[in-house]
């Protein structure tokens, strides 16, 4: 079965994160990037253009600005707000029950 589409902020997310991991081992490389994001190199440099024009990525070296740290701090707390409210309003209650 075909996993679900992804939205654009969540690859940026996905993206964000990869990179934030791999700072913390040492140095953020775009091949392992693209390998734990599962993405073509193409777009994973498409994706890389955008998330510098929008100023939350430096692309040499490659790392987090300021701005991204906080997408991916603002992004994780509305996500764990809306998972909340899927559990609260939908778990356990199949559809149209």
């Amino acid at each position: 079965m075909p996993r679900p589409k992804q939205s654009k902020m969540e690859i940026y997310s996905d993206i964000l994160i990869a990179i934030k991991l791999e700072l913390i081992d040492g140095e953020a490389k775009p091949t392992r990037i693209q390998a734990k994001n599962n993405l073509a190199y193409d777009k994973l440099t498409r994706y890389f253009g955008e998330l510098e024009g929008r100023k939350m990525i430096t692309t040499n070296p490659l790392g987090l600005t300021a701005l991204g740290r906080e997408f991916l701090r603002d992004y994780g707390r509305i996500k764990g707000f809306l998972d909340e409210m899927g559990l609260k309003y939908l778990a356990g209650h199949g559809v149209g029950s």
